[in-house]
């Protein structure tokens, strides 16, 4: 078995690179592959978003696009999702497959670094984000926090799924990941203005994921 693992250790650099810009033939599968791996993750992140009909919303690092199709269920005919993401296969394949949806106005897809959305302020009832921020720096990901609470509405809710440390820690391609504690997540969250009032997790074990529920807080009540 050791040896196996030796064999695989070269392409660990290249499978985490795919992991946070899936780009090509293998970024399509890989995405979608995680897309059945990652299914209770995702869904329990976007369940903790609470999107109800009318809304507008917006998955950041949709990957595979799961989760989009969750939230055009919940927002309704009369609601909106946005679809952001850095990677230029992940727009071609969600073009594909939620041409419906994008030609009626419901969808919109954005090709953008979460620091950098080209929105106004106070547009989105709720953001959702899943394991996106072990691809992003500590100045870049206090940057990219400050950019949703921009665009957030006052009172409007943020939900960031990530890995426990533990299982990033055990994971063959942790060197192609930063390893945050979630003391230091938290941190990273309420410095942009946010409260985070829940540590959900999902999952049975001590590494149990984690989903950070949080709110903008209003203004006149920081």
């Amino acid at each position: 078995m050791l040896a196996g693992v030796r064999i695989w250790l070269p392409f660990m650099g290249p499978f985490a690179r795919q992991l946070g810009f899936p780009s090509g033939w293998w970024g399509r599968r890989i995405t979608n592959g995680l897309n059945i791996f990652n299914r209770r993750v995702m869904e329990g992140s976007v369940a903790a978003l609470k999107a109800s009909s009318g809304e507008t919303v917006a998955d950041i690092g949709f990957g595979g696009g799961h989760v989009l199709a969750i939230l055009l269920d919940q927002v309704g005919a009369h609601g909106r999702v946005y679809g952001i993401d850095i990677s230029p296969t992940m727009i071609a394949q969600a073009q594909r497959r939620f041409e419906e949806f994008i030609s009626t106005d419901r969808l919109r897809l954005v090709e953008a670094p979460m620091r950098k959305l080209p929105f106004g302020d106070a547009i989105l009832d709720g953001v959702v984000t899943v394991n996106t921020i072990y691809y992003i720096s500590d100045e870049e990901l206090a940057a990219s926090f400050t950019e949703l609470a921009r665009v957030l509405r006052p009172g409007g809710r943020l939900v960031v799924g990530a890995a426990d440390p533990a299982f990033v820690q055990a994971t063959p391609w942790r060197d192609g990941l930063i390893n945050r504690p979630p003391t230091e997540v938290i941190a990273l969250i309420e410095g942009a203005g946010f409260v985070v009032h829940e540590d959900l997790r999902i999952g049975e074990s001590e590494r149990a994921f984690h989903v950070y529920v949080a709110a903008l807080v209003e203004r006149g009540n920081n």
